[in-house]
């Protein structure tokens, strides 16, 4: 993947690695070797890798009912491939992981984030959807320069491996210019996270994009399809952000997704969050298909569910930010029961946390209140809870990798496919006694139990330490760069 240098002339890679600190708390304190790290199997004297690694005596949740879940299990991961599943697996040539009191689950897939705005973490917890579309798209958005995406999307995307997260879509609409797109895309290799960059609008004019915009996608996408994303065989791989039916001219949105599919990459769209209508539209369109993912999607009729699931198209909720902002209830009990692909994620840590197991527990909470809400209001008592704790651990592994097309290769701890691998403690005061391994993942624990995370079969946190050199020597410059934007845009 071809790299550009920083707007100070520096040019840094993921592959070097330093100790951030452990659990919620980022220290950016001590340094520790790749080796110390372990990303990469045993290491002999001229430092080279075997690539072989041994999750020992875990208890694997690998979310793949052929396999069901393993006490005192081992996974064999070799060249970034989970190879085996079972016990007493041979470590002696190996970097041996010790899974004794942890949950060995697929690494989660956040399928919604709007990355680069970790710089300007914690700002929009009072704002409605309209303040945030007038504030963040209208005014924030525009003071972005290259090397603010490129710190927001680094230091955003190490927050999602420190909690886990393996996989993330990346929705990028500060696509200011071809620098800007560059420098996001090389704060998630730095990152060393597996992302789909969803390529969007400039932020820069929000009138001109998200008014009934009348402006195509910026025709950048072909350089980056071109350039920086020749093969989708990489961590990275390409997708487009279109702004869809709520947001812009049929005509816009027919070019758009033909163009998506012309490049033969999946266009991820905003809807619903205004009002209904949009999916029947893509329909008198023609325009629905399997590679087209709608974001929040909470006002659309029962109609437009069923036309999702009848397409294959997937939905990305984000309950908590939807829930406040006041778009909407979440809609997944709406895409489980119209046949769509169900997904969760962030949205915006400008607002909330980085954490996945809160938006998943909450999409399965929130869903389970509005299924009890009929007997409720009949003073009666529900029988049974309407979505089990296993449903929600698959919208936050597999369904997130089948709503991004990598299903075959990562959501699930399934031999042949890439080793993405998350451990949770199972030690902790909050996670000890294990009973039931989902329920302790989904209803437990949190960012703080999160030990060892492995992406592609590389190490890049464990015993509780983050691994990223470059994460740790940039700390202080994303700080500047999210006072200098509020600054600039008259918030502070």
């Amino acid at each position: 993947m071809r790299r550009t240098s920083d707007a100070d002339g520096s040019d840094v890679s993921r592959r070097n690695y330093l100790k951030l600190g452990s659990a919620t708390a980022l220290s950016f304190a001590s340094l520790g070797s790749a080796k110390a790290a372990g990303q990469s199997g045993t290491t002999d004297s001229d430092g080279d890798s075997n690539g072989r690694i041994v999750i020992k005596d875990g208890t694997i949740v690998p979310v793949d009912s052929d396999i069901g879940v393993r006490r005192d299990s081992d996974v064999l991961v070799e060249d970034g491939t989970i190879e085996r599943i079972e016990q007493s697996i041979d470590g002696s040539d190996a970097d041996v992981i010790d899974a004794g009191d942890a949950i060995v689950i697929p690494g989660f897939v956040n399928s919604h984030l709007h990355t680069w705005q970790a710089g300007v973490r914690g700002i929009a917890g009072n704002w409605s959807f309209s303040e945030y579309l007038n504030t963040m798209l209208g005014e924030i958005s525009s003071h972005y320069r290259p090397v603010d995406a490129y710190l927001g999307n680094l230091f955003g995307a190490v927050e999602q491996l420190n909690a886990g997260t393996t996989t993330i879509l990346d929705w990028f609409h500060i696509a200011n210019s071809p620098g800007h797109t560059n420098r996001a895309i090389d704060g998630l290799e730095d990152a060393g996270i597996r992302a789909v960059f969803a390529h969007g609008p400039p932020g820069d004019d929000s009138a001109t994009w998200w008014e009934n915009s009348t402006e195509p996608h910026p025709d950048d996408v072909r350089r980056l399809h071109r350039d920086r994303f020749p093969t989708d065989d990489g961590r990275l791989t390409l997708a487009m952000g279109i702004r869809g039916p709520d947001y812009s001219t049929d005509e816009v949105v027919t070019q758009d997704i033909e163009l998506a599919r012309e490049l033969g990459i999946p266009a991820s769209m905003h809807i619903g969050s205004l009002g209904p209508g949009g999916v029947e539209t893509l329909d008198e369109l023609d325009l629905l298909g399997d590679d087209l993912n709608y974001v929040h999607a909470n006002r659309l009729t029962e109609d437009e569910f069923g036309l999702i699931g009848d397409s294959g198209g997937s939905v990305s909720t984000t309950p908590e930010v939807e829930m406040q902002m006041g778009m909407g209830m979440p809609a997944l009990r709406e895409t489980i029961d119209g046949g769509g692909i169900p997904s969760v994620g962030i949205d915006i840590v400008s607002n909330v946390s980085g954490d996945l197991f809160t938006q998943t527990r909450m999409a399965l909470q929130v869903q389970r209140a509005l299924d009890n809400q009929p007997t409720v209001e009949r003073n009666e008592q529900i029988e049974t809870v309407s979505l089990p704790a296993s449903r929600a651990l698959e919208l936050a592994t597999i369904d997130g990798a089948r709503a991004l097309g990598l299903e075959d290769e990562i959501g699930s701890l399934t031999p042949g496919k890439r080793a993405d691998i998350t451990l949770i403690r199972t030690d902790d005061i909050n996670t000890s006694p294990v009973h039931d391994p989902v329920e302790t993942v989904v209803f437990q624990a949190g960012v703080a139990n999160v030990d060892t995370v492995l992406v592609d079969g590389e190490i890049v946190k464990r015993n509780g330490d983050l691994y990223n050199e470059t994460a740790r020597k940039h700390r202080d410059r994303l700080v500047e760069s999210g006072r200098r934007i509020l600054r600039e845009s008259g918030l502070q």
